[in-house]
């Protein structure tokens, strides 16, 4: 059965000999983005924290490094710096600069802003903002702000048109300066608001546009509270932000008490984001509450931009308000190539810059995102249909669909030399393409099966080859003539089933296998159009659930537990973080009934769920544990069990009623340990049992909604481990 279906059961135009297939099927899932740039620090950041605080305007972006702790007195002093990245006119991003003070432990780079030729570097622990210019073309330091009591705490930073906007701890709310013939002049002081009464707290957050400032407000639980609150200032007449017009908001329909609503706040010309709620001024100039958007935190000057965390997830979601203003859908999903968890962003005018400071390599991420953030949905075809219409075989191949047991798969049988297939999709310049292949034999030494993209003729395209000896290399066919661009270990053997995927996204082209990366490579050589496709080269191979879309995979999750972290939500049950000697565990020990276990945040379209699960009691018969994909709620969900009566069984919760789509024989014991792989792709839900296809079901009810995953079970105790999320 298939995802996507061409016409109402695949209308065939033959024209020319080529076959047209047009999809008609589920909406697709919103496009995921790589970076255009990645950016390295010259020196590698010796004192670490690279992508402590980000900021982008323009062609400048300037990445913070500072990896000391934010509780004054802890830990190691460190020195911190500020590296400037300038977009050259090739569209090379370059390290222009290093800014730095030269004194130690007063946390520097805590927060950075930069507008147009001035950057503002904020240093907590001395209180102060160092503000450089770019003169003669350098990057020079021509004032540090905030020396005196109410001239600005030194912790959060913003600059817009010529004025910086910095945080004031006490007296508690914002101070502002602007660039004058004699310096840097101190034009405002704003006082609203109340501090945490806590040690480690510096100042409110701050932000300032053309027409606004804002700060936030922690509160203070007195009798009457003082709520969260939110300042926006207006300038007065002639600009005048010394007397200002002053709007306080607080949390719509939040508690009576101080909450700390409000920590996180932005503004631009028409639009304040706070805490992920979303005001507007109405036509009388009075700020309405709009909407909310989940883990947002960066608010574009474009006024229709927001870039936002995914909850416990590895990259940045980009939402885009609709015409009507109403919403802010997730159209975009940022992930980093090398899978780092990103922990700050910025964004500005079609770019965006994410960086992880937790990260061991030190680098940030620059993207470029497009206008048009429209995609083809993802194409499956697992064969169950008993056809391939919408594949077109190359001179000398020999592909049938083949059927062993329930299963069929596409099944390319001749050894004479080079056989393909291409799946006849409308040419885009991205392309993945995923398959489980299994070789059934080789004719000679050194054959090969493998994937295809951007094929437009016999001798120009990507393809990946998984070596008869052993080995998986790239190669890019070019004129006819080939390069490989990379190489990895791989073992390779008769009647083994390997996962491999090949993408050429942009000029990224990357090789995965189970689901993981192993070969990255930017390459320009071929840039885009062509099919993508299998091949084998001598080879006879049986080639089973192919994916096809214009995304690149990326593991969205990854927690082997050996982090205390706060990733995860006990639904039901008892869970702990257990040290068994040998390895962090997360434990569930109640057996009085269900228990689950799901992740913080949410992804939208395909899932593949992953994770080591070590059964170690039973309480009675017929008792079960197990995965969830498409969690969307308690009530709805699919999820795979494994159970005590001798069966693994696919099964739905739709409005709190299980279904069970397939079932078939499986032995399970306490004390072994089972590592199960859930895919929901498409349409199609499969279970691996440590790498063996088990069970697959179709269940056409599946919708791309934004959902989670995680663990469930059923008078089991268990010991849970390794867990993956990836989206295909």
């Amino acid at each position: 059965m298939r995802t996507m279906k061409c016409s109402a059961a695949f209308l065939r135009l033959l024209a020319g000999g080529v076959l047209a297939c047009y999809s008609l099927s589920l909406p697709a899932a919103p496009v995921v983005l790589l970076e255009k740039a990645r950016l390295a620090p010259s020196d590698g950041a010796p004192d670490g924290g690279f992508g402590r605080s980000v900021a982008i305007d323009g062609n400048v972006a300037v990445i913070t490094a500072n990896n000391q702790q934010a509780t004054h007195g802890a830990g190691e002093d460190l020195l911190g710096a500020a590296y400037v990245f300038e977009r050259q006119a090739s569209g090379a991003w370059i390290q222009t600069a290093k800014l730095t003070t030269g004194d130690d432990g007063d946390l520097y780079g805590i927060d950075v802003a930069v507008g147009g030729n001035v950057i503002v570097v904020a240093a907590v622990f001395s209180g102060l903002a160092h503000v450089y210019e770019k003169i003669s073309g350098s990057w020079q330091q021509t004032a540090v702000l905030g020396s005196t009591s109410g001239s600005g705490s030194g912790f959060s930073v913003a600059i817009e048109n010529g004025i910086i906007a910095i945080g004031e701890e006490e007296p508690h709310g914002a101070v502002l300066y602007q660039r004058q013939a004699t310096g840097w002049v101190r034009i405002a002081s704003y006082e609203n608001g109340f501090p945490l009464g806590d040690d480690e707290y510096y100042s409110p957050r701050v932000d300032i546009s053309p027409n606004y400032a804002i700060h936030g407000s922690w509160g203070f639980d007195s009798d009457p509270p003082h709520l969260s609150t939110a300042y926006i200032y207006k300038p007065g007449p002639g600009g005048n932000w010394a007397q200002p017009t002053v709007t306080a908001l607080t949390q719509p329909n939040g508690p009576p008490t101080a909450t700390g609503w409000s920590r996180q706040v932005m503004i631009s010309a028409n639009t304040a984001l706070i805490e992920g709620y979303v005001f507007r001024p109405d036509a009388n100039g009075q700020w309405r509450f709009e909407t909310i958007v989940p883990g947002a935190s960066q608010l574009d000057d474009d006024e229709v931009t927001i870039l936002g965390f995914a909850g416990a997830y590895r990259y940045a979601q980009l939402h885009r308000r609709t015409t009507s203003g109403d919403a802010w859908p997730v159209r975009a999903e940022l992930a980093a190539s090398d899978e780092a968890r990103i922990t700050s962003m910025s964004s500005d005018a079609g770019r965006a810059l994410l960086a992880s400071y937790r990260s061991p390599t030190a680098a940030a991420y620059l993207y470029e995102v497009p206008s048009n953030l429209n995609r083809n949905a993802l194409v499956e075809d697992t064969f169950q249909d008993g056809d391939a219409v919408g594949w077109v075989t190359t001179p000398g191949s020999t592909f049938a669909v083949a059927t062993s047991g329930t299963s069929r798969f596409y099944r390319q049988t001749n050894t004479t030399g080079n056989a393909a297939a291409l799946w006849q999709t409308t040419p885009n310049n991205d392309q993945s393409i995923q398959a489980d292949i299994t070789p059934r034999a080789f004719d000679g030494a050194d054959r090969w099966f493998g994937l295809v993209t951007r094929y437009s003729d016999a001798n120009n395209y990507y393809y990946v080859t998984a070596r008869s000896g052993g080995g998986i290399h790239l190669k890019r066919m070019l004129g006819g003539t080939f390069t490989t661009l990379g190489t990895a270990a791989l073992p390779v053997t008769i009647g083994a089933t390997h996962r491999i995927r090949l993408e050429a996204v942009a000029d990224h082209i990357r090789v995965l296998v189970n689901n993981r990366p192993v070969i990255r490579v930017r390459d320009s050589g071929i840039a885009g159009g062509g099919q993508p496709g299998v091949m084998m080269f001598r080879t006879q191979a049986d080639y089973d659930n192919i994916v096809v879309n214009e995304n690149p995979a990326f593991t969205a999750f990854v927690d082997d537990f050996q982090l205390i972290n706060f990733d995860w939500n006990a639904v039901a049950g008892t869970w702990n973080r257990v040290d068994t000697g040998t390895t962090w565990v997360r434990r569930q020990s109640d057996l009085t009934g269900g228990a689950r276990l799901v992740t913080i945040g949410e992804t939208l379209g395909d899932q593949i769920v992953e994770a080591d699960l070590r059964p170690t009691q039973f309480s009675g018969t017929d008792r079960w544990f197990g995965l969830m994909a498409r969690y969307r709620d308690d009530a709805n969900y699919h999820y795979v069990t494994l159970r005590t009566s001798g069966t693994l069984q696919i099964r739905k919760l739709v409005n709190g009623t299980a279904q069970t789509l397939v079932s078939v024989p499986f032995t399970v014991q306490a004390n072994v340990s089972y590592r199960v792989r859930l895919e929901a792709v498409g349409s199609s839900l499969r279970v691996y049992v440590n790498g063996v296809l088990r069970a697959e079901a179709a269940d056409a009810s599946i919708t791309p909604v934004a959902s989670t995953a995680g663990v469930a079970m059923y008078k089991t105790a268990l010991d849970l481990d390794n867990v993956v999320i990836a989206q295909p």
